[in-house]
């Protein structure tokens, strides 16, 4: 084992073992009891049950292999994504995630309509935007010698691109924020979803205030795009254009976001990574490598028949999680998988998932990665985590951490 903050969750749950046990006979992503122990409750999964029975949230199943992982995503026949991708069910709203909790070939009348958004020659026209971005982000805290990296700098840069391709003002950031961080992340201190059904509500209505100004003044944002947008000769209803929204909207304010505090924490910990990054030529290898590592999603699928899968029968109806936090981690596909090596080579990571739910988004992602790593170590090459802080990972269906206080010398 390589990575500096992993060592200390093993040595915290070596002295803890019944709380690992129960967390790992009990599985359940949103313990915050979790983040203090998750090396060590993975670990075990992996070894012990990659596919194993939890009683919460009204029971489930969870997936932790790399073989099972990726079976249940292509074969969403069998492992739908309705009712919801999410265990407990819902995000906060009434209707299903367009295009994401419908199955083909639903699904894919409205998938079709966002790949021309996020395509890859399309994502390469604004990557000059994304660099002045980091850049200006880097302005404003360089001269400090410190900054909190999550807050300054990890979910500012994809929410400035993020609120540009929507059309969305900036100054709304902070309550755009916390929303996203009540309906992804507030699951333990709203066990009845009450919040996160205030929030879906108040998320759901300010969409529809948006979506009647574009009306009336249609811009080249990605919601006017949606609004005149026609599938086999229909138009999209308000509905179809808020529900795919909805989604856009928590994709694209919280994934790269979080994906960038888990790997800066990683090189905020490592000078070996940090030396590399300042060749070009590496990064795009190292996103790869910190996408496997530090893969980010646990989705809700439903069986759809009685199913047999990792000598487990899996009855129809029966609520399965998909945790790609451990399958990137699996030692029959990945040699020394808990190892960060960047010349690895050509990566099998499923962080943006595979079959026909894959990201749509994941062009973007890469290179909003990318740019960070790049600028960041251009800049700032040599930096630590500030003494005396404990940074605690987040237990939740996406994960990640919510503060990383940086330190470096002041040029």
């Amino acid at each position: 084992m390589t990575q500096h903050v992993d060592e200390d969750a093993r040595e915290v749950s070596a002295d803890n073992r019944p709380l690992v046990e129960e967390l790992v006979n009990q599985f359940d992503h949103h313990d915050p009891r979790l983040g203090g122990c998750f090396e060590a409750v993975y670990e075990q999964m992996r070894a012990q049950c990659p596919v194993a029975h939890s009683d919460k949230h009204g029971g489930f199943w969870t997936l932790s292999s790399y073989e099972t992982v990726h079976y249940a995503m292509q074969h969403y026949e069998l492992f739908t994504t309705a009712p919801s991708v999410n265990i407990p069910a819902g995000l906060g709203q009434k209707r299903p995630l367009l295009p994401m909790e419908v199955d083909p070939p639903v699904q894919s009348r409205y998938r079709t309509l966002l790949m021309p958004v996020f395509s890859p020659r399309r994502m390469k026209a604004i990557e000059g935007r994304i660099r002045d971005v980091a850049d200006s982000l880097i302005d404003g805290f360089i001269a400090d010698g410190e900054c909190d990296f999550v807050t300054d700098f990890a979910e500012q840069l994809p929410t400035v691109i993020f609120t540009e391709m929507m059309g969305l003002p900036l100054d709304q950031a902070p309550r755009f924020h916390n929303w996203k961080n009540i309906l992804l992340h507030g699951h333990h201190d709203d066990p009845d979803g009450v919040i996160r059904a205030q929030a879906g509500q108040e998320l759901n209505e300010y969409l529809v205030q948006l979506l009647e100004a574009r009306k009336q003044q249609p811009g080249e944002d990605i919601i006017s795009t949606l609004h005149g947008a026609e599938v086999d000769g229909d138009k999209l209803t308000d509905d179809e254009v808020l529900d795919m929204t909805y989604l856009l909207f928590l994709a694209g304010l919280d994934t790269v976001a979080s994906s960038l505090g888990l790997h800066f924490l990683n090189f905020a910990q490592r000078p070996d990574l940090r030396s590399q990054l300042t060749d070009p030529e590496i990064i795009p290898l190292a996103v790869e490598e910190m996408l496997r590592v530090e893969s980010l999603i646990l989705a809700g699928r439903t069986a759809t028949e009685d199913v047999e899968i990792g000598g487990q029968l899996i009855r129809k109806g029966d609520r399965v999680l998909l945790n790609t936090v451990v399958a990137g981690r699996d030692p029959d596909v990945f040699d020394d998988p808990d190892e960060i090596r960047f010349d690895r080579g050509r990566s099998r990571h499923i962080a943006f998932g595979v079959g026909p739910h894959r990201c749509a988004g994941s062009h973007l992602a890469r290179i909003e990665l990318a740019i960070a790593y790049e600028h960041w170590h251009r800049r700032i090459p040599e930096y630590r985590v500030k003494d005396g802080v404990t940074v605690a990972r987040h237990a939740s269906s996406v994960a990640g951490i919510s503060t990383l206080p940086l330190v470096w010398d002041r040029p």
